[in-house]
């Protein structure tokens, strides 16, 4: 792990991601049969990480890549990238994702952005998703805003059958281009079922999985926080398509960063496509500030 770690010590992060990948191990988010190095004589030059949910067997996402990005072809990256892509079919991975953030954030510290996409696109790579992240620090002081009036149920009352319904109900008609591709592929329930699970594999607590509703009884909303190895996020916000256009979004985004602040969260961060104007006004309007672009990368691992 020094020499796979190595790799990075030219970097101005360098020790931040030293501790990302060692958290990344502790939690079993990864493993060391999962992190590939490659080697010019004895002199580490390359490397990636295969990670998935610490339950999970299959592989489905790359971390911690980097390379010699001065190269133009990038040669010794894409061989990582390719064995680990036959390393992922081999342990029944599906799609791989990647994420690459500008300007540089934790936890990958990205640098060399536009090598970093072009070795991701010449390995086969293709952008899914063109999204801002969002952050709220605890120590920000919103003006208050005029809250709807919403009961709240929580994930241990409703169940999760009644759960994964209502998050396929907020899915109908988003301008989510990531959910998109997911409810092409299994359906409305099927995605939401899919997402619910993974979303299962983060740290969180029943009563931050809350159903908002009207006080006529219908179902208004979905509000999801919870933790991952980084830092407390807003997992899932969404809202149905009749209660579309009141301002729910950011009362939802308000409900989930008040569990999270209550549970000592110092910084809290969420993550919308660029696209979906209701969510960017969500965070906006809840306090958050845009503090970075994240464009999400797919291949399927065949």
């Amino acid at each position: 792990m020094d020499a796979f770690l190595s790799v990075s010590d030219g970097s101005t992060y360098g020790q931040e991601l030293r501790e990302y990948a060692d958290s990344l191990l502790e939690q079993r988010f990864t493993k060391p049969s999962w992190c590939l190095l490659a080697l010019e004589g004895d002199h580490p030059v390359a490397r990636a990480a295969l990670w998935s949910m610490p339950d999970q067997e299959a592989p489905t996402d790359i971390v911690l890549i980097d390379a010699d990005w001065s190269d133009d072809e990038l040669a010794v990256g894409r061989a990582v990238l390719s064995r680990l892509h036959e390393l992922a079919r081999e342990l029944g991975g599906d799609v791989l994702s990647h994420h690459v953030d500008d300007p540089p954030a934790a936890p990958q510290y990205q640098e060399h952005e536009e090598a970093r996409i072009h070795l991701l696109t010449t390995s086969g790579y293709e952008l899914v998703r063109d999204g801002l992240r969002w952050r709220y620090l605890a120590s920000s002081s919103p003006a208050p805003q005029p809250e709807p009036s919403l009961a709240f149920r929580p994930l241990s009352e409703v169940g999760e059958d009644a759960f994964v319904e209502a998050i396929a109900s907020t899915y109908e008609g988003t301008l989510d281009s990531w959910l998109n591709q997911n409810i092409e592929q299994h359906g409305l329930t099927g995605a939401a079922r899919t997402d619910f699970g993974e979303l299962q594999g983060m740290d969180y607590r029943p009563e931050w999985w809350e159903l908002a509703y009207e006080q006529d009884g219908s179902l208004a909303g979905v509000s999801m926080a919870a933790r991952n190895p980084s830092t407390a996020v807003i997992a899932y916000v969404g809202v149905v398509p009749d209660h579309r256009g009141r301002g729910l979004a950011p009362h939802l985004v308000r409900r989930g960063t008040q569990h999270l602040l209550a549970s000592g969260a110092e910084e809290i961060r969420g993550d919308c496509d660029r696209d979906n104007v209701g969510m960017v006004k969500g965070f906006e309007r809840a306090g958050y500030e845009q503090f970075a672009r994240r464009r999400t990368y797919q291949r399927r691992a065949d």
